[in-house]
């Protein structure tokens, strides 16, 4: 008897923040031994208010979504954004800010630093997505292998990228797979 399983279908979509938030996806990138990150801010309208990528050469995986991250909280603090919604696609990084693991050592200095901004924020939401759903971080986090220092801008006119900041905001929706 040849028994089939079923693999479930999720459907995964960026979604904007709520109403008088910003959204922060973040994510890290490694190429050719080295790191580097990038971020994208976002209003409860879908506008674009922040981007940043930065190339954190030799390290690890790890440390370059942690330094995105703080990269990115801290360009959305020094902006006044006090109500965040921050969303990225490593499950470590995400759940040592929650408190759920312990800290690698590699990151206590930086998740230190993350949380005492974090603290000082009214309103923080922070959670685990799918990569699916965090294609402009990764797009910029793959671009900040060709930036020489931390590059902070507010539009980006590659149009790889403005064509997934577009289909994010009308809501393109895709599937994966997993069982």
């Amino acid at each position: 008897m040849l028994l089939h399983l079923s693999k479930k279908q999720h459907f995964i979509r960026w979604e904007p923040p709520s109403p008088g938030r910003v959204k922060l996806n973040f994510d890290g990138s490694r190429q050719s031994g080295l790191a580097a990150g990038g971020y994208v801010i976002h209003d409860w309208r879908g506008t674009v208010l922040q981007l940043g990528a930065a190339s954190y050469g030799r390290t690890s995986i790890l440390m370059a979504e942690g330094r995105a991250l703080h990269d990115g909280i801290q360009a959305a603090f020094l902006s006044g954004c006090r109500n965040m919604e921050i969303e990225g696609d490593n499950m470590v990084i995400i759940q040592a800010i929650q408190g759920r693991i312990q800290v690698p050592w590699q990151l206590r200095n930086i998740v230190i630093e993350i949380k005492a901004t974090l603290d000082q924020c009214a309103q923080v939401m922070i959670r685990h997505i799918y990569r699916e759903a965090n294609m402009a971080a990764d797009w910029l986090s793959k671009f900040g292998h060709s930036v020489p220092v931390n590059l902070l801008f507010s539009e980006c006119a590659a149009t790889e990228f403005r064509t997934i900041i577009q289909e994010d905001w009308v809501g393109r929706t895709l599937v994966r797979r997993g069982t």
